[in-house]
């Protein structure tokens, strides 16, 4: 008996779901094993903290006598009227506060994280971690000196008394809580950390803070905090990338592959 098309396709449609060839579905791939080279980024680090030592106790040399940068866009002094409190002390007090609270609470988190897996790898993250906030530190000390920025509080006054007053761009505060956030987020998310997310929301939420206060401690004009969180969170993004490597017979923690329209970085 000869069963019509229609009729074929009524029966294929009424076939049970569960009918269907079932796929596996394909589980995530485990974080890789990585490591980082203990001495060169030792070296690189304790440089780093050398060049900055030396920055900061001849920056009475470094620094010109007037400043170079001394009219602000419009933008700034719009914000500045905005954002700046009457009492600008407590906000100073807060964003230095926040210097020693985002540092600490992010060393302590990757510490309890790593502790299990031995002391090497609490060694690892810490020293990542350092490194991509004196390599900010450094960054930011070369652009202090070499724009030479007037600070918003020292707009008015006749004698811009070098070389704190003169030395605004970018953010220090802000470069490094930021460089301490994508950091500590970046090395927990490359190790599989189950709370790296959280451990973003609350570091970045914290930089975030600090550069709002500088603002408004009339410390720094607007253009000063943005670069700063710009380039404290590139450096400490990237700074894990490039610093750990896979153990051997791992594969890379960024895989640089073909890509439809080019190439593409797996992570």
């Amino acid at each position: 008996m000869r069963i019509p098309g229609a009729a074929m396709l009524l029966l294929v449609l009424a076939l049970p779901v569960s009918a269907a060839p079932q796929v596996d579905e394909i589980p995530a791939a485990p974080a890789p094993d990585l490591t980082v080279n203990l001495t060169t980024a030792a070296i690189v680090t304790g440089s780093e903290l050398v060049l900055i030592a030396t920055g900061m106790a001849q920056k009475g040399r470094l620094v010109p006598d007037e400043c170079r940068w001394c009219v602000p866009p419009q933008l700034d002094t719009w914000a500045r009227q905005l954002l700046v409190w009457p009492d600008t002390a407590p906000a100073e007090k807060g964003s230095n506060a926040l210097q020693l609270v985002i540092p600490v609470g992010a060393v302590t988190t990757l510490w309890i994280w790593a502790a299990p897996h031995g002391n090497r790898q609490v060694a690892e993250d810490l020293l990542v971690l350092t490194e991509a906030a004196t390599t900010t530190m450094l960054l930011t000390m070369v652009s202090k000196v070499a724009t030479a920025r007037l600070r918003p509080f020292a707009l008015a006054s006749s004698d811009p008394n070098p070389p704190y007053n003169i030395m605004s761009f970018w953010s220090g505060h802000t470069s490094f809580a930021f460089a301490v956030a994508g950091a500590s987020t970046q090395v927990a998310r490359l190790r599989g950390r189950s709370g790296w997310k959280w451990l973003a929301v609350a570091t970045f939420a914290g930089a975030a803070l600090t550069g709002y206060l500088r603002i408004a401690a009339d410390q720094h004009w607007l253009t000063d905090v943005v670069t700063g969180a710009a380039v404290g969170t590139a450096v400490g993004l990237a700074v894990p990338v490039l610093v750990m490597r896979p153990a051997e017979g791992q594969r890379p923690a960024v895989t640089l592959a073909p890509a439809p329209g080019g190439l593409g970085l797996y992570f």
